[in-house]
């Protein structure tokens, strides 16, 4: 979940940066070094950053979001990052690929439930075709088959979405400790996805005879998390822009109003 919408940070960080240092001359005490892992509170409006109050978003929280936001910082830098290269270097490109495409396969179900709670009978449809499809001739999901097929792209929907579907606002913006930008909408989405991962995968455990179920569970996670982490290029404090948080917050915020809206 969270690290994808990220992926879409880098051009709009890169212009961010570079719209901020030609308009204005930055304060110092503003800029982030990429080291340091520390944001400033920048309290809204001021002469420095009066062109940037679109990206206002309801953030009661932020002195803490930005603590939280400092500390994911230095566990990507000093914890996930340095365990993705070990990843990548112990695991062949075409090994992390299949394993890659089995996590989305299982993950094909939850979408498939959210789907259904929405109303949504074409991505029903076109999450349980391709479900099947890769099930089977996908080699239990080894293989991403469906894709191959324009009608049978992956869709996206969680509970954070079905909630936001079903007329849920979004609540504070939250910086979940980990697994970075969110609300208290989806935050408690991402607790209900933890539990509908964990059924469907205890079920799978059961189907293929796992005894030992903690160990793998832990196993998979770990799986999943560096796989997730190696397939973003976001890095912390690397964008050059003095209002790195706030463009974070700004893109996840409406990047969430176009997922329940689409």
């Amino acid at each position: 979940m969270r690290w994808a919408v990220l992926a879409l940070l880098g051009l709009s960080l890169l212009l961010g940066g570079c719209g901020a240092a030609s308009t204005r001359r930055v304060d110092p005490a503003l800029t982030m070094a990429p080291t340091g892992f520390q944001t400033e509170v920048n309290h809204w409006p001021t002469p420095e950053n009066r062109d940037l109050e679109f990206m206002q978003v309801y953030d009661p929280w932020e002195p803490m979001n930005r603590h939280l936001y400092d500390f994911n910082a230095g566990l990507d830098t000093y914890v996930l990052l340095p365990a993705v290269n070990v990843y990548q270097a112990v695991l062949p490109k075409p090994v992390r690929k299949g394993l890659s495409n089995v996590i989305q396969n299982l993950n094909e179900l939850p979408v498939l439930f959210n789907c259904i709670l929405q109303g949504k009978g074409e991505k029903s449809a076109i999450t349980t075709s391709r479900f099947l499809i890769n099930s089977t001739f996908g080699v239990f999901g080894l293989m991403d088959v469906a894709s191959g097929a324009e009608r049978l792209k992956v869709q996206e929907e969680d509970v954070g979405q079905t909630l936001g579907y079903w007329g849920m606002g979004n609540g504070p913006y939250f910086v979940m400790p980990a697994f970075g930008p969110s609300n208290l909408r989806d935050t408690v989405g991402f607790g209900a996805d933890f539990l509908l991962l964990y059924l469907e995968m205890k079920q799978v455990y059961r189907m293929i005879g796992v005894k030992e179920t903690w160990s793998v569970a832990i196993t998979e996670m770990v799986i999943r998390s560096l796989n997730r982490r190696a397939n973003v290029p976001f890095r912390y404090h690397e964008t050059g822009s003095p209002f790195e948080y706030e463009l974070v917050r700004f893109v996840y915020t409406k990047k969430r109003e176009l997922d329940i809206q689409r």
